[in-house]
């Protein structure tokens, strides 16, 4: 099998550094693009860096995606394989990133949506990270795992994206509420009563729309999530930390700005069979004082 060798990463935000430095690790040079010109040093225009690219591994949050895929298009080759690392839902479709990003894509476009526990910073700073590498295509698992993989980012594979990129939605939602129980102050025993809380609604919410609910037990659901929901360095964390401490809500993010889109394709009658989903959407969308919305829920026994 042919090696790759031009890799073109856009977005050079911190998680587009952190994929930035997982390629150098194995000595592949890959070409930066960003929206915003200045982020980028020297930056060279799509239709010079993207026809030759083997690899586009798009690095943007979720309601970026369907810009930046469909600003590369003309210029992508067939072959070449399109990674997701963003774990959102789209607004315009309410699709995640798996379902979503390969309707604009050629029916054939090999395509690969990333999942797992690599919270950015931890890489820039030379720490292990896990990703999942989730696609129907062989191939081109094949062809990208050796790309990442080293003695610090281990790369599991599946054949699953569509319930890797569902559970990489929720983590981030439900992440949001051990921030919140953090900025509550509340004890390592309550949070552990949440988390295991947030792990059986994940479940469900995930059989309900036809994801493995199993998957939410993996490394791109539960692995991910726990480190999503109990590192300094995790926005969605921050999120719920900003809800307490600065009295914000609606704060953008990849798990509120995802959380009414999950709730529209649940359904309100099927939402409402998930407590602590409707606590964080009371509180995070709805602006509802955390502390006695969250006072209460414990209270009621998470009901």
């Amino acid at each position: 099998m042919e090696t790759i060798s031009r890799v073109v990463v856009i977005g050079g935000g911190e998680l587009g550094k952190a994929v930035g430095v997982l390629l150098k690790k194995n000595n592949v040079i890959a070409d930066f693009w960003d929206v915003d010109p200045s982020v980028v040093s020297g930056q060279k225009p799509l239709q010079e860096i993207v026809p030759a690219a083997e690899c586009m591994a798009f690095c943007v949050p979720s309601w970026a995606m369907r810009a930046a895929v469909t600003n590369i298009l003309p210029h992508l080759s067939p072959t070449a394989v399109v990674m997701s690392f963003a774990k959102g839902i789209d607004k315009d479709a309410r699709q995640t990133m798996a379902e979503m990003v390969p309707t604009i894509l050629p029916p054939r476009q090999p395509f690969i949506e990333v999942g797992g526990p690599m919270l950015a910073a931890e890489i820039v700073g030379d720490m292990a990270a896990i990703g999942v590498f989730a696609s129907t295509d062989a191939v081109a698992l094949q062809k990208i795992t050796p790309l990442f993989a080293s003695e610090r980012f281990i790369v599991e594979t599946t054949t699953d994206p569509g319930s890797v990129s569902l559970v990489s939605v929720l983590k981030n939602i439900y992440a949001v509420a051990l921030g919140i129980a953090d900025g509550l102050t509340l004890s390592g025993n309550e949070k552990g009563w949440i988390t295991a809380r947030a792990i059986r609604e994940m479940r469900e919410i995930a059989g309900v729309l036809g994801a493995d609910p199993d998957a939410v037990l993996g490394t791109a659901g539960m692995g991910d999530f726990i480190a999503t929901g109990y590192s300094a360095h995790s926005r969605n964390r921050e999120t719920g930390v900003e809800i307490v401490t600065m009295g914000k809500c609606n704060i953008r993010g990849e798990g509120l700005n995802s959380l009414p889109f999950l709730i529209e394709r649940l359904g309100k009658e099927k939402a409402a069979a998930f407590p602590l989903l409707i606590l964080i959407s009371t509180i995070g969308i709805d602006c509802q004082p955390a502390c006695p919305a969250f006072d209460a829920f414990l209270k009621n026994g998470g009901r």
